[in-house]
């Protein structure tokens, strides 16, 4: 959640076209949404989630019983000797819709995440991917300007042994070709990170070369501030996250109400009766099937009421968490865009 901004802006900042010849950005995205863990995790998580629909459905698993007599029970017919009984509970109605209606609501959660793990995944292929664009061009104009640079120190040279300049103007440029030259040693060793970090994220080996475009165009902003803030709120996936989150909660308020209604259960007890040897009634020995009802009232009703509480809680989080979110949002916006303009005079 906290790289939500960075996720969102992401794909506004970096439209940029592409000019030139190497390997296109488009291809590595592609590549990014059937190749990372992270994206194949989340898209796993929510089939897995849709399959508890099917079992959240299912009536209670009946009970089955068979009983012997220690001491047999004489009756008129014989005594009793073998009971088998069986009996099914059923929740009271609408409670197996509500189950899956809340599962089902979950899932459409987690399939927010999905599309919320794309544009992280997506942000960190641009992310990397101009990172390494930006430090061989910052390394192309270092050497432009080293090889700038010794010409003009041939120049001082020659100025000293003509007599028309100082040791001290050769010092100066030996100085700056120095630091620019350390200044090359350093790239390379900032060159790893974001290398590392964009052949992680499409699950190659981390060393794994790269070639990037020649060059980008200035990038070109398609929405103004109002349009996007506007869209935002609309299709953001991970604000999106948080109203199905909320409506999970209220399912789950509603499941807990119809958990505090009563279960109704029907089964059947079967009896074997030996016939009695000392008299020939009419029927000796007929066995006995008899039918029966029964009512579970859940009497404990402080669960429910804190079920109920922490539900109630959850909603008021989450639509903290979106406005906080929101807002993050709108300010990041506001600055994505002065940076731009910034960047744009700068150019």
């Amino acid at each position: 959640m906290h790289n939500a901004i960075h996720i969102y802006l992401g794909l506004l900042l970096l439209c940029s076209p592409l000019l030139g010849s190497g390997q296109p950005l488009s291809d590595f995205l592609k590549g990014g949404e059937t190749k990372n863990f992270a994206l194949q995790a989340v898209q796993q998580e929510y089939r897995a989630a849709l399959e508890k629909g099917p079992q959240v459905r299912q009536f209670p698993q009946p009970d089955f019983g068979l009983g012997t007599f220690l001491l047999p029970v004489e009756t008129r017919l014989g005594a009793q000797q073998v009971r088998i009984s069986a009996a099914q509970l059923f929740p009271w109605f609408g409670t197996l819709d509500a189950r899956e209606s809340l599962v089902l609501s979950q899932a459409a959660s987690q399939y927010e995440k999905i599309a919320s793990t794309a544009l992280e995944v997506n942000f960190r292929i641009k992310t990397a991917y101009l990172r390494v664009y930006e430090i061989r061009m910052t390394r192309k104009i270092i050497q432009r300007n080293t090889s700038t640079l010794r010409a003009l120190r041939q120049l001082a040279l020659a100025r000293v042994e003509s007599g028309q300049g100082s040791a001290a103007e050769v010092l100066r440029v030996d100085l700056k070709i120095q630091e620019l030259e350390q200044e090359l040693r350093i790239l390379d060793e900032q060159s790893t990170p974001p290398l590392a970090d964009f052949n992680q994220v499409l699950n190659r080996p981390l060393n794994t070369p790269l070639t990037v475009q020649d060059s980008f165009a200035f990038a070109t902003l398609p929405y103004p501030p109002d349009t996007l803030a506007q869209h935002l709120r609309q299709h953001h996936p991970t604000l999106r996250m948080f109203d199905r989150q909320r409506e999970a909660a209220q399912k789950a308020i509603d499941l807990n109400a119809l958990d505090t209604k009563p279960s109704l259960g029907l089964g059947v007890d079967y009896l074997m009766v030996a016939p009695r040897s000392d008299a020939t009634p009419p029927n000796n020995g007929r066995d006995i099937l008899q039918l029966n009802a029964k009512v579970r009232i859940p009497l404990g009703r402080k669960q429910y009421q804190a079920k109920e509480r922490e539900e109630r809680l959850n909603m008021a989080a989450l639509e903290n968490h979106q406005a906080d979110l929101e807002s993050r949002l709108l300010a990041a916006i506001e600055k994505a865009f002065a940076d731009h303009a910034t960047a744009r005079k700068k150019r």
